[in-house]
């Protein structure tokens, strides 16, 4: 402990350089969750080992992907002027199959079957189905631009859609997901801290602390699934910021409450930092260990999305060397300072809103929880558990995709866009 206080200033050089580092090998995070961070369902199941059938079955389907094309004249019927433009667009497709990677291509004038199933009754939607070959050059971000663009018909509305894209339009609504977390968490954050110590100042530094902690985690543990295929999911970043601000936050107020308190009782800023991480810093030592163990032990999960929580873990441990290293440089140099206005080094005192709290509900713990009954039972009722597995409610309706895949669901069965396969292998 004496040689961090005393090594302060190497604490501060260590992470900025170990910053900077992690900042510019960070892998492209989007690209990583659209390529790795899809939730595997463990082999045992039957979708897995249907797939494993449908690649054994035909070359021609496998690392393709499935693409609706969906033309669409509102709430009235498509017209023989638009019909025709859209049949001169599928033959421009026709004719281009090679050049947009399309496998098979599926249109309502193939078959009077084909016509039933891609032509809605009302007659004012018409579908194209397609399987497009994947490669690293043919992702699905330039399938989608390509046949957007192909598809463009004069007069009708349309779209690109499919369980694909959909999954795509997802992991970019996650991600976008994870920056609006990150703001919402600092802002909710330094409030907090603002109002338990009353300075600008230690809420900054507890903020800049986490924050780098979060930076360097998030670059170790994609660099990790990018070259050794770490656990990984749509959701990792939003478990590593959402725990480390947490608890980092109650970790750092721990620290600087045990570093005022220490400055309280007349020791100079180097004496009480030494003092403050020798004893706080134990505390938080053995409750982030807690925290590694809990979450390492997520990496025994079946579940890809609850394994992809072991990213956590790393977190943590690189969390606390940034707490009991880091946060010694700014108690050294700032001391009282670190609490300004604040001047008086007063340590622990007495809360008179939590006294009367905890003597109220002491004298009339009766009265206490017939007021906690009236304030949560109403808000038990209105949460009804309901679970929903429907990803598309987390993408914006805007979204292109989703609306070409709302057009499908009003107007013909709610499958059609994400049709399901049955596949029987004889023993």
């Amino acid at each position: 402990m004496k040689w961090m206080t005393k090594n302060h200033v190497w604490g501060l050089i260590g992470w900025l350089v170990v910053l900077v580092v992690a900042l510019m090998v960070t892998p492209d995070t989007g690209k990583l969750v659209a390529d790795k961070g899809q939730t595997k369902i463990p082999s045992t199941y039957q979708s897995v080992r249907a797939k494993n059938m449908q690649t054994k079955w035909g070359s021609d389907q496998k690392n393709t992907t499935a693409i609706v094309a969906v033309f669409s004249n509102g709430n009235k019927k498509l017209t023989d002027n638009q019909k025709a433009a859209i049949n001169r667009t599928i033959g421009d497709l026709k004719q281009d199959k090679s050049k947009y990677q399309i496998k098979s291509l599926t249109t309502a004038q193939d078959s009077t079957i084909a016509k039933k199933q891609l032509v809605s009754k009302d007659k004012t939607t018409e579908l194209v189905q397609m399987n497009v070959k994947l490669t690293k050059v043919h992702t699905r971000v330039l399938i989608r631009r390509q046949l957007t663009k192909a598809i463009k018909t004069s007069g009708v509305k349309t779209y690109i859609t499919g369980p694909d894209i959909l999954n795509q339009d997802f992991s970019d609504a996650t991600q976008a997901g994870v920056r609006k977390t990150e703001v919402i968490a600092a802002v909710f954050i330094f409030v907090v801290l603002l109002l338990v110590f009353r300075s600008p100042i230690t809420p900054i530094i507890s903020l800049l602390t986490v924050a780098v902690s979060g930076l360097v985690s998030i670059s170790v543990v994609t660099n990790l699934v990018q070259y050794f295929n770490f656990p990984f999911s749509n959701f990792t970043q939003v478990f590593i910021i959402i725990v480390l601000f947490g608890i980092g936050t109650d970790y750092n107020i721990l620290l600087y409450n045990q570093f005022r308190q220490e400055m309280a009782h007349g020791k100079n800023p180097h004496e009480a930092t030494s003092s403050a991480i020798r004893v706080g810093g134990r505390t938080v030592l053995y409750s982030g260990l807690s925290v590694l163990i809990g979450m390492s032990v997520l990496a025994f999960a079946k579940f890809s999305l609850y394994r992809s929580a072991v990213g956590i873990a790393i977190g943590v441990i690189v969390l606390l060397a940034v707490l009991l290293t880091l946060n010694p440089f700014f108690m050294t140099v700032l001391g009282p300072n670190m609490f300004w206005p604040i001047r008086k080094n007063s340590g622990e005192g007495n809360s008179k809103l939590w006294h009367a709290l905890g003597s109220t509900s002491m004298i009339r713990p009766i009265l206490t929880l017939v007021v906690v009954a009236i304030v949560m039972v109403p808000l038990s009722l209105m949460s009804h558990g309901m679970l929903d597995y429907d990803n598309t409610v987390e993408i914006a309706d805007n979204v292109p995709a989703k609306r070409g895949f709302r057009i499908v669901q009003q107007h013909f069965s709610k499958g059609t866009a994400e049709p399901t396969s049955i596949y029987i292998q004889s023993n």
